[in-house]
């Protein structure tokens, strides 16, 4: 199931139209967090089960998936249904997840088992009784073009309005942790109160830390060959959850804007024009400006070639994705570096 179709999921919960197993895996941990709350909500009321009898935990590393599913098999104490929750299911190897296929096509209706898995292998046949059975739930990431309605719909739903600037300046904002754009919107509701509407001139005096933001001060360090400001920038854009093949997009987008603001300077085009030719707010033109001014063309043309080189590495070698980013960004920002000493 993609990540898009996870209010459905929601809403068939709340319907108590609830299924005997999930299993939900993906790298968006965020909203299979929150539909295993939705269930355990819904199976166990609101202040859960005190007393442990109709709900239990499991960690695959640490017990065998047959104790899981004997645990499963067991009724409900004074109540109609019964929550167990698996976590590590990426743990168990092929040959050990075939008791989970026989327990597929018959699971006990008493129970919901909740299976969790960061990476699945879609072929093996328990994943594939799971699928048909329509059991099997996938969390993808979100998608930067998905960001702006994932953000309009929470709002929606929270009571609120949000113009549809807004909802793309808080997604540059907050970038695609999606927890930390659930508390960014959590700010903007208490802001402009229950039903209140959310406009950009918000989103930007409460969430002025953005990805866009961060890419132009990481474009910036490297045009001015401050190697020890940018590795800073981008080691902390990963730990922020930004993928190593977006960062290098948004690199390759901040490029592009720079040789067009350089461009557009050298043809002395008045700074609003420019701005909307290059696609950005007027206050983010220094932004590009900064590092056009600084930049020679052949510097960013090598610029631009590195960024292509990266790309294939980025899909066709072994080495670790961040790795090579962070491989890539020390060597524009030396290069730049060297020229600017050479040129001094």
């Amino acid at each position: 199931m993609p990540t898009r179709e996870e209010p459905d999921l929601l809403r068939a919960i709340e319907r108590d139209s609830i299924a005997p197993i999930y299993c939900l895996h993906g790298p968006e941990r965020f909203l299979i967090d929150r539909t295993v709350a939705a269930l355990r909500r819904k199976i166990l009321g609101a202040a859960g089960d005190s007393s442990g009898l109709n709900c239990e935990l499991f960690d695959l590393k640490e017990v065998a998936l047959v104790e899981v599913l004997a645990a499963a098999r067991t009724l409900p104490m004074f109540a109609k249904q019964r929550l167990v929750v698996v976590r590590g299911l990426e743990q168990v190897k092929a040959d050990g997840l075939e008791p989970l296929t026989a327990y597929a096509a018959h699971p006990n209706p008493s129970t919901c088992l909740v299976l969790l898995a960061e990476k699945i292998d879609g072929r093996l046949r328990a994943f594939l009784a799971l699928r048909r059975a329509g059991y099997l739930h996938e969390f993808a990431r979100l998608k930067d073009r998905e960001l702006g309605p994932f953000i309009a719909r929470e709002a929606k739903m929270r009571g609120m309005g949000i113009d549809s600037d807004a909802a793309e300046a808080l997604a540059n904002a907050a970038g695609p942790d999606l927890g930390r754009l659930m508390q960014a919107l959590e700010q903007l509701e208490i802001y402009v109160g229950k039903a209140g509407r959310i406009s950009r001139a918000e989103v930007e005096e409460l969430v002025p830390e953005s990805r866009e933001r961060s890419v132009f001060e990481l474009t910036k360090a490297i045009g001015t060959g401050d190697a020890r400001r940018a590795l800073h920038l981008v080691t902390n854009m990963l730990a922020n959850r930004e993928p190593p093949l977006r960062i290098q997009a948004m690199l390759l987008r901040q490029l592009r804007q720079t040789w067009r603001a350089k461009e557009l300077s050298a043809a002395n085009v008045p700074r609003a024009e420019m701005a909307a030719a290059v696609g950005l707010p007027p206050f983010f033109l220094d932004d590009v400006l900064v590092p056009a001014r600084r930049m020679s063309v052949a510097a960013l043309r090598r610029s631009f070639e590195r960024l292509y080189q990266a790309d294939r590495a980025f899909k066709s070698s072994r080495v670790d994705p961040e790795v090579q980013l962070t491989r890539l960004v020390r060597q524009l920002a030396e290069e730049a570096g060297s020229r600017r000493a050479g040129s001094a």
